[in-house]
């Protein structure tokens, strides 16, 4: 009886934990139900409070028109950059033109009623360039990155003067003409600017640049363009057109290029080149990047570059290497043309281009001057050759040969063996390069002048002032002294012992002669 009865408590023990154990899931479950509940609403009442919050300040914060200044002396062109990056010049520009918007302010009212009587035709921005997407695109398949890029690729023709030596008459002068590439890539208030390759333009007398969009009038579609700046030693140049000069029907359609990273590529990625191979229009060929930093040599242009098997032809010279969302990730510069090499194309990578081109399309666009017009410094120049400069480790420029007695170089303090290895903040290459970059400056104009001289073994380097003067019988002209090249070297574009070519200008006694 006893053990029947301890046995029933027992039971009854174990009853009532497990109803206290089922209570407490209950009351726990309900409580966590009520926490969940009131961390909602208090996270409901948070985004009202910010969406009013946001919306107050749109009803008192003045229209983004009225913030900006009227009274800009200057913009600074920016690139079309993917992903919204920034230079850090252009970034150094935002903060500057910050602190500047005050003091320009006050200078409004002054200047109002003299800007009111000066009427300046504006132009529309050009549209810039969309990405695709980029997931779903195969090198089978490029259409739509074509079709998005296509109003942001132009040609380029151009003439220029080739002297030959013949047996019986001497040096000849002829016209030539060529065709090329470029890329547009920026625009101001006049000018639409387009990027391509310096040996494109280099001693060009005349260039015009033909858009890749439709017009009823073909002759639209062509439109004449000067120089804006060269770098040489990057094989990159900028060239400007008229917004004036470029109808509406046509200006309409064209589109700013989007400019990708070069920095984030990966071997065997798409690649697609878009150009004006052989002189026949846009050309289209896609393949994959080959190879990254490669450094390749090319009479002065010695840099790392995008290898790609996306054919590039002659005229594809200063075209775009894009990537699989239509973004610029390389301007085309050289074909490999050693004997049983095939499909390998080098490309400038952008990342490397852009900081250039940031400071060429913010330069003064200038004409060519005629010899009595442009400025000298009194002084020979010769170029430095390859032999000096492994043996005696001078850099690259132009080699002052003589200075002439009371000339503007004299009193700049450019002496006898300096060499100049700038112009104006422009790398100076050879030579040729500075007398060519001299010919767009007028007597009278001072220009900022990198020497480098030699100092026990060492070169240093120094700026000076240099006015220029007007050439004459009392001032040496600037004269290149450079030899013709050597038995055995190739054209101008590249040597045999290279095996590497300058994408040339596509004319037709190319074909003629068979050099491609």
């Amino acid at each position: 009886m006893m053990k029947h009865e301890n046995k029933n408590r027992n039971s009854n023990g174990i009853l009532r934990r497990i109803i206290i154990a089922v209570l407490l899931v209950i009351i726990i479950a309900s409580a966590i139900s009520l926490v969940k509940e009131w961390m909602d609403a208090a996270a409901q009442r948070r985004l009202e409070e910010s969406l009013a919050e946001a919306a107050k300040q749109t009803e008192t914060e003045p229209p983004e028109t009225e913030k900006e200044t009227e009274a800009e002396t200057e913009k600074r062109v920016t690139l079309n950059i993917a992903g919204g990056k920034k230079d850090d010049a252009s970034a150094e520009e935002a903060t500057d033109s910050e602190t500047e918007t005050e003091t320009e302010t006050e200078t409004e009212t002054e200047t109002e009623t003299e800007t009111e009587t000066e009427t300046k035709e504006t132009y529309e921005p050009i549209g810039e360039a969309s990405s695709s997407d980029g997931s779903g695109i195969v090198t089978t398949d490029v259409s739509e990155v074509v079709e998005n890029a296509m109003p942001s690729i132009v040609a380029i023709t151009r003439k220029s003067v080739q002297e030959i030596e013949t047996y019986y008459y001497g040096t000849q002068e002829y016209e030539v003409s060529g065709a090329a590439s470029g890329i547009i890539i920026a625009q101001n208030d006049e000018e639409l600017l387009v990027a391509t390759n310096s040996h494109v333009v280099k001693d060009s007398t005349e260039l015009n640049v033909c858009f890749s969009v439709d017009a009823e009038n073909t002759d639209d579609l062509v439109a004449p363009a000067k120089i804006k700046g060269m770098d040489t030693e990057n094989e990159l140049a900028v060239v400007a057109v008229q917004l004036s000069d470029i109808p509406e029907e046509v200006r309409s359609q064209l589109r700013i290029a989007k400019l990708g990273s070069s920095d984030d590529l990966k071997v065997g990625q798409a690649a697609v080149a878009i150009g004006n191979a052989l002189g026949y229009s846009q050309n289209v060929t896609s393949g994959i990047i080959s190879a990254l930093n490669r450094p390749i040599t090319i009479d002065n242009f010695s840099k790392e570059v995008i290898v790609t098997d996306a054919a590039i032809n002659f005229g594809n010279s200063g075209g775009a290497l894009l990537n699989a969302k239509g973004e610029v990730i390389g301007i085309n510069v050289a074909k490999e043309a050693g004997e049983g090499s095939d499909s390998i194309g080098y490309a400038i990578p952008i990342d490397t281009a852009i900081p250039i081109l940031n400071e060429l399309v913010n330069r003064e666009t200038r004409d060519q001057l005629s010899n009595s017009e442009r400025g000298y410094m009194g002084a020979t120049v010769v170029n430095v050759s390859d032999d000096a400069k492994d043996l005696y480790n001078m850099p690259e420029g132009a080699f002052v040969y003589e200075v002439a007695e009371g000339s503007a170089a004299e009193a700049a303090g450019i002496k006898k063996g300096d060499i100049i290895t700038k112009f104006d903040g422009m790398s100076v290459s050879s030579s040729s390069d500075l007398i060519d970059k001299m010919s767009y400056y007028k007597v009278g104009e001072t220009v900022t002048v990198e020497v480098q001289t030699a100092n026990g073994g060492d070169y240093e380097i120094r700026e000076v002032e240099v006015t220029l003067q007007e050439g004459g019988n009392d001032v040496q002209d600037e004269t290149d002294a450079q030899e013709a090249p050597s038995d055995g070297q190739d054209d101008e574009f590249g040597t045999d012992g290279n095996m590497f070519r300058m994408i040339p200008d596509w004319d037709s006694s190319n074909e003629e002669n068979g050099v491609f």
